[in-house]
């Protein structure tokens, strides 16, 4: 069946006295098809990963320049940021959470405008205070940054004028405090409750603006490790997709070689015997590029050199040990490099 299927389908080939050479011609074709398609395609998504490579090592280079957390340092500053995060996270749930109940000393009416209006003012409020407390101590304490090359000097009326907001955001604190104490308990709002919220409302931005700022000492060569980490990753990741590339389209042609060298014997095999039996002469392959295998393989790399639509090098520059190249075929990987 085979045999009738060959001679249906390639009846040319099997009339022509060079019926094996036409063939392996046509094998030929057929292979530089199917592996220039499958390159194009590859060597396109290669180069646009090179291109985001390069783009992802400049900004590397950038940040290499910027102060970094040691190795050795970075499990430790990691924990410390992720406390004062935690840390910040209740302070500000907690300050707003108070602030939403104080505010009714300021908008004691009912319905949902009253409620939007405690929420605007509690999250404004309570920002505010934070920002407000951070920069106080950033000015009072006036500690270099973490790997901070120059300090600057401190500046006096800025720390002035911010001890006198603080103040004055204390006293604000207490007289609204003071003020729903007494709508809630009567008489002079010293209870419990008032008293709760004047000493959290006070006491509670203060503590998470002296964690914000001890976070902000550290927050900037964080992020740049981070960052620095992440785009060493991206750039392995796309380096070696770009190398798996390279492999796909090495071992498609490789198999394409293979597969169209064992068709065009198999051609061959049922090429003679229809000769023999037809009284057609031998056909001479002496010197033509289907009379081994290796010279089968040999042509289709000299053609697709030939014919490959992109031969710039697109890849950087990488290591491969020997045992990395151990079964493969150099000319054959030449090929894809570039």
């Amino acid at each position: 069946m085979r045999y009738l299927f060959f001679m249906a389908w390639y009846r040319q080939w099997f009339k022509n006295h060079e019926g094996i050479k036409a063939f392996a011609q046509q094998c030929m074709n057929w292979l530089l098809h199917s592996t220039l398609k499958l390159a194009a395609k590859l060597k396109r998504q290669n180069k646009q990963l090179a291109e985001k490579i390069k783009e992802l090592t400049t900004e590397l280079n950038e940040r290499l320049l910027h102060p970094t957390i040691n190795a050795d340092e970075f499990p430790a500053y990691q924990g410390k940021i992720r406390s004062y995060n935690i840390i910040l996270f209740i302070c500000i749930i907690g300050e707003a959470f108070f602030n939403f109940f104080a505010a009714k000393a300021l908008f004691n009416f009912n319905g949902w405008l009253a409620i939007a209006a405690q929420s605007i003012f509690a999250i404004l409020i309570t920002w505010v205070a934070i920002a407000l407390f951070e920069n106080l101590f950033f000015q009072l304490l006036h500690e270099r940054p973490y790997k901070g090359e120059h300090k600057e000097p401190r500046n006096w009326g800025k720390l002035i004028a911010l001890f006198i907001m603080a103040i004055g955001y204390e006293a604000f604190t207490y007289y609204i405090c003071k003020v729903r104490g007494i709508q809630i308990e009567g008489g002079e709002g010293n209870g419990i409750i008032a008293t709760a919220m004047m000493i959290a409302g006070m006491l509670i931005p203060i503590i998470a603006g002296y964690y914000a700022y001890e976070k902000r000492r550290y927050i900037s060569p964080y992020k740049n490790t981070r960052r620095i980490d992440r785009l060493n990753r991206l750039i392995a990741n796309k380096t070696n997709k770009i190398k798996t590339n390279e492999q796909r389209m090495e071992t498609h042609f490789k198999k394409e070689c293979e597969d169209n060298w064992a068709y065009h014997q198999e051609f061959k095999t049922y090429k003679e015997n229809y000769n023999r039996k037809q009284g057609i002469a031998e056909e001479n392959l002496a010197g033509h590029f289907c009379q081994t295998q290796d010279s089968f393989i040999r042509e289709a790399i000299e053609r697709y050199k030939k014919e490959a639509i992109q031969q710039e090098a697109i890849t950087p520059q990488l290591i491969i040990t020997p045992a990395q190249k151990n079964g493969h075929d150099e000319s054959i990987k030449e090929l894809f490099a570039h």
